[in-house]
């Protein structure tokens, strides 16, 4: 027995990426081998043991969280016996399986124990996931103009936002709090999120509108503190000079750090001496309003959707492209998307199943939304390719516990063509290299987890690049390598007929292959989110297109005026 081998199918069975002939391979292995089921069973029992220490431990910090009484931490489970570490940047191989034949009911038996534990593993993660989800405490609803400063994260409207930092160089946005509270920051500005309704202002100028469910939202400062009690008002906290606390409707609360203490009401402000609250005229035309901010970010997005729509020509026009859609044109009854690309057939655009139009990176800008199994874009590549590059701009809503779809070849032919996103939001890139049919025989490339609950939702720039010279793939987000390998594959790559946004097998290969039919178990494979832009060329791009595809289409406005200044200095 294959030790080394035996670890890779174990872990990839706990990390729910088991194909239908490793499951059938590793049953052998726990049939043939009385040590290997010890093993099998030892590391079911960490799993449990892990799981039920999780569900403990969110539920103590759920209870504090509520201010209930607060439970004892349960004990953390003792460390586990090493195991080989997954290989998230590492190429997969996948070869056949043994010929062998077992009896029919001791086969049944071991992949009843293979399953065994598995919903109990789900559950934790769905937990898990669950939890991350609901450490988010406000939304980022809308933008102008904004530029982050440097060293901080940059942020897109409708991202979600877990307490932290806001370091706004210039420029306005809107945040939007759990409980209710809606926020205005205008540039140059640091706002630290507490809580669901409570933030910390250390510079800058917030304009704060408060609904009844959001009463007691608080702005805390170094110099004061203010309590709403069901009220519109504006906080100012310059870098040199007074702070000011502007109150446009209804009753604030202020305290000021010295001990000064003082309720606020319609139109009155007051600046915060050292030693006084100083009354002063309140005046809401020195804070944006929420009206001025749509202005400015309907002014902006039209700007940079009118950039992109300049640049992007350079991709149908790349001499390598063989795939450019960009889902602009028609929104009403059209089911079919055009393909840019120059060299392409003008009378096999790519066909939409399910899905539906839906805005993309900027209002205006079109896109498709895939949701249901039936979801799909359907075209037809002919050709093989010594070098394939594949470039995408998604947004992706939810990582189900599966695999999802990006680019696949229909079939199991040799090159064919995989590209996706693992249950664990892993970039995936695969080529058949077996015979016509065979299912096994895949060489596979994961980076590290690249989507996470942190970025659910947010626009995203994937690009996989498969260089045939060198057999090496290199995997990019938003314009940077993530991950390189040499494959083994030696074979031209192709697409055929192939599917975005989802996959399934011929019928007559389903039957060879001995899956399930599509979108049942473990052969779903439709995608969560949207695309708005994709193509596929045949040579390798190098990681500086890459780069420029990425600055061209970035969503934040920091990064295009970056692009800017480099290219009016050259």
């Amino acid at each position: 027995m294959n030790d080394d081998r035996l670890q890779l199918l174990l872990q990839r069975y706990f990390d729910q990426l088991l194909t239908t002939d490793e499951r059938g391979e590793l049953s052998l292995m726990l049939l043939a081998s009385a040590r290997a089921r010890d093993e099998f069973w030892e590391l079911a029992r960490w799993n449990a043991l892990i799981r039920q220490w999780g569900e403990a431990e969110w539920g103590r910090r759920d209870a504090e969280k509520m201010t209930l009484r607060a439970l004892p931490a349960p004990p953390a489970p003792p460390a586990p016996p090493a195991q080989p570490a997954p290989q998230k940047s590492k190429v997969i191989a996948m070869p056949r399986p043994s010929a062998w034949r077992w009896p029919i009911a001791a086969a049944a038996a071991a992949a009843l124990a293979l399953f065994l534990i598995r919903p109990a593993v789900l559950s934790w993660q769905r937990n898990r996931a669950d939890h991350g989800l609901s450490a988010r405490v406000a939304v980022l609803t809308h933008t102008a103009d904004a530029v982050w400063s440097e060293g901080g994260d940059s942020r897109q409207s409708g991202e979600s936002l877990a307490p932290g930092w806001l370091r706004l160089k210039s420029g306005a946005v809107q945040i939007e709090f759990s409980r209710g509270a809606r926020v205005v920051l205008e540039g140059p500005a640091e706002l630290q999120l507490l809580t669901d309704n409570k933030a910390f202002l250390k510079s800058g100028k917030l304009r704060a509108q408060v609904p009844e469910p959001a009463h007691g939202f608080t702005v805390q400062t170094s110099e004061f503190r203010v309590v709403d009690y069901g009220t519109e008002f504006g906080c100012y906290l310059p870098v040199a000079g007074a702070p000011q606390v502007h109150v446009f409707n209804g009753l604030v609360g202020l305290q000021a750090a010295q001990g000064a203490e003082r309720q606020l009401r319609q139109n009155q402000a007051v600046q915060i001496e050292r030693t006084a609250l100083k009354d002063i005229p309140a005046r809401r035309d020195q804070f944006l309003s929420d009206e001025e901010l749509a202005r400015r970010e309907h002014a902006g997005v039209r700007g940079r959707l009118a950039a992109w729509r300049a640049t992007s020509q350079t991709l149908s026009e790349h001499p390598s492209a063989l795939l450019h859609l960009d889902f602009e044109g028609d929104r009403g009854w059209a089911r079919s998307i055009p393909n840019r690309a120059w060299r392409a057939v003008p009378e096999a655009p790519a066909s939409m199943v399910g899905g539906k139009f839906t805005d993309g990176r900027w209002p205006g800008k079109g896109a498709v939304e895939f949701n249901r199994p039936e979801d799909r874009l359907r075209l037809n590549l002919p050709g093989g390719y010594e070098s394939m590059s594949l470039v995408a701009w998604v947004r992706v809503d939810s990582l189900p516990d599966r695999p999802q779809s990006l680019v696949m070849a229909d079939g199991l032919s040799t090159g064919d063509v995989q590209w996706y996103l693992t249950r664990w939001g892993e970039l995936g890139f695969g080529v058949h290299i077996g015979k016509n049919g065979d299912p096994t025989g895949w060489r596979f490339h994961h980076t590290a987890p690249l989507i996470t609950n942190e970025t659910l939702g947010s626009w995203v720039c994937l690009a996989s690049v498969y260089e045939g010279s060198t057999d090496t793939v290199t995997q990019y987000l938003n314009g940077q390598p993530v991950g390189s390998a040499q494959l083994g594959v030696r074979t031209l790559l192709q697409l055929e007929t192939f599917e975005i946004g989802n996959w399934a097998l011929r019928s007559s290969e389903q039957q060879r292959a001995g899956v399930v039919p599509r979108a049942v178990g473990d052969s779903a494979r439709n995608f969560h989110g949207s695309i708005d832009e994709l193509a596929v060329f045949s040579a390798p791009l190098s990681g500086e297109e890459i780069r420029r595809i990425h600055d061209r289409g970035q969503v934040n406005e920091t990064d295009r005026r970056a692009e800017l200044t480099t290219a009016s200095a050259q």
